[in-house]
């Protein structure tokens, strides 16, 4: 009787140790990556990323920069266009304009919803005329800062 209590409690043992086993060796998926057709792993695409930024005295039809520069006259209008990458929905890019004592001169949130490669404009103008000094752009999405890009207005 013995020895057919202690088959079983081996038998009991040795399948537990062999489920245990085979879920260890089971494939472990990460939530944050993708499999590729390629067959690798790579990061999840569901995010959006600022590629670049540009700004100038005008944008094109694309919204890409038409007259890029740094430097603008006093009243001139500056735009900016922020290039993102990758996809999500309801995604909030921010442009926060700043002077360099650090105080706020404008600040803009558009909720974009990039299926890939996209381009959005942002521009601030002030028909008195802009205090000559460095500005600074701030580029935030979803809240957290990516990029900034300084500009000089010469008065």
């Amino acid at each position: 009787m013995r020895t057919i209590i202690a088959r079983s409690g081996l038998r009991a043992t040795t399948l537990a140790l062999a489920l245990l086993a085979i879920g260890a060796c089971g494939k472990k998926t990460d939530e944050s990556s993708t499999q590729t057709s390629g067959g690798t792993i790579g990061p999840a695409s569901n995010t959006v990323q600022v590629a670049d930024v540009g700004v100038g005295r005008g944008v094109s039809a694309d919204k890409r920069i038409a007259n890029q520069t740094d430097t603008f006259a006093a009243r001139d209008t500056i735009y900016a266009s922020i290039h993102t990458t990758g996809a999500a929905p309801n995604t909030n890019l921010t442009a926060r304009w700043t002077f360099q004592d650090g105080q706020v001169v404008d600040e803009r949130t558009e909720t974009i919803s990039p299926t890939g490669d996209a381009y959005t404009e942002f521009h601030i103008s002030k028909p008195s005329g802009w205090p000559g000094g460095r500005y600074t752009l701030h580029v935030l999405v979803n809240g957290q800062e990516t990029q900034t890009k300084d500009i000089t207005v010469n008065r």
